[in-house]
């Protein structure tokens, strides 16, 4: 469990910290449906596809690793000016890299036909559910002023 606390919400919530400091209006636009996608998708996935061993690990990813990367990505692409296909590939590739090393340690398993294929999929979905937000909220508002 201490290796899900680090990894999933310690480590993350380092960058985390920089992102709401330096990007707060953004941080706290996109935190919330970066949270929410994780939930949904691993209520789902654990409930049929993988397990961790502790019922409560999922928890420090959700609040943790994975809407963290969803700021980031929005902030890769609204205020870095990345391209949208390229932000796209090396976010859902480096978050399923990142789950692909905790497969090999043993710390997440997969069952009923999971694979690391699928769960790059499920990344490609998360992002593209919090992209869809992001267009959402940038025809109605602007987030682009620091907020202190």
């Amino acid at each position: 469990m201490l290796f899900h606390i680090i990894v999933g919400f310690i480590l993350p919530w380092v960058l985390g910290l920089y992102l709401f400091r330096n990007q707060t209006r953004l941080f706290i636009i996109f935190y919330p449906i970066g949270s929410t996608v994780s939930f949904l998708i691993n209520e789902i996935g654990f409930t049929y596809f993988w397990e961790m061993g502790n019922v409560f690990a999922p928890i420090w990813y959700d609040l943790g690793l994975y809407p963290i990367a969803c700021c980031l990505f929005i902030c890769s692409i609204h205020f870095k000016k990345m391209s949208t296909l390229p932000t796209f590939l090396v976010f859902t590739l480096g978050t399923n890299f990142l789950e692909l090393l905790i497969v090999l340690l043993g710390k997440l398993e997969y069952r009923n036909g999971w694979n690391i294929y699928w769960s790059a999929v499920s990344y490609l979905l998360a992002y593209l559910i919090v992209y869809g937000y992001y267009q959402l909220v940038r025809a109605y508002f602007s987030f682009n002023t620091r907020v202190h």
